[in-house]
C-alpha cells in the first residue's frame, strides 16, 4: 500500500517536472516555486486525465492538487470538508463505485495536504477512520465536496465543486474529462433499477 502511494507521488512529481520543462515556466526556477506547480497544472498542460499510463488514483490526486490552491484562503486547515458521493447525471440520486472512489481519494489527498476531510460517506477501502470526526463537525461540516459525472462513449465528464454550507458559495470547482479505461468503465457501472407495477 505504501509502495503504491510512493509510486503515485513519484509519478506526479515527474509530471510536474515535465510541465516545467515543456512549458518553460519561470515560476519553476526555485525549489519552493517548483512545489507550487501542482498536478492540476500538469493535468491541464499534459492531458493527464486522458492518459492511459496514469492510473485512477494518480488522476484523483491530480484533481485534488488542482482544487487545493482555491481552498487555501477560504477553508484552511481547521474547518471541516465532508466528501459526498458523485451522482450520475443520467440517473439522479444514484452513484457507483466510481462515484465513491473519486471523492474518497480526493479527500485522502486533501488530508495529506493538511485539511480536515470527513470521507466516511465515500470510504471504500477501510479508510473511514482517517479523519477522527467530533460529533459536532460530523453533523455540521463547513464545506461539502460533491459533484457529478456523465459517462460517454470513450470518456467521462467529471464535475467537482466545494460548497460553503453556510453561504451556499462555490469556493472551488473543477470540470475535466476522464478516460474511460477498463478500470473506470467497470467502476462506473450503476445498479439496475427495478420498477414494480402493481396490477389493477
Amino acid at each position: 500500500m505504501q509502495q503504491s502511494g510512493n509510486k503515485s507521488h513519484r509519478n506526479l512529481a515527474a509530471l510536474a517536472f515535465t510541465a516545467c520543462t515543456v512549458l518553460g515556466l519561470s515560476a519553476c526556477s526555485g525549489p519552493m516555486a517548483f512545489r507550487e506547480v501542482t498536478a492540476g497544472l500538469v493535468a491541464t498542460a499534459q492531458g493527464v486525465f486522458m492518459r492511459p499510463d496514469v492510473n485512477l488514483k494518480e488522476k484523483n490526486y491530480a484533481a485534488a492538487d488542482y482544487i487545493e490552491p482555491k481552498l487555501k484562503n477560504t477553508v484552511g486547515g481547521y474547518k471541516t470538508i465532508a466528501a459526498k458521493p458523485l451522482n450520475e447525471v443520467d440517473n439522479p440520486g444514484i452513484t457507483s463505485p466510481l462515484g465513491m472512489k473519486i471523492p474518497e481519494e480526493i479527500g485522502l489527498r486533501l488530508v495529506d495536504l493538511g485539511y480536515k476531510v470527513d470521507i466516511r460517506e465515500v470510504a471504500t477501502g477501510g479508510n473511514e477512520g482517517v479523519y477522527d470526526q467530533t460529533p459536532m463537525s460530523a453533523a455540521n461540516p463547513d464545506f461539502v465536496l460533491s459533484g457529478s459525472y456523465l459517462r460517454n462513449r470513450d470518456d467521462l465528464d467529471v464535475h467537482l465543486r466545494v460548497v460553503n454550507t453556510h453561504t451556499g458559495e462555490v469556493v472551488a470547482s473543477f470540470d475535466y474529462k476522464l478516460l474511460l479505461s477498463v478500470e473506470v468503465r467497470k467502476l462506473s457501472e450503476t445498479p439496475t433499477r427495478i420498477y414494480r407495477v402493481q396490477a389493477k
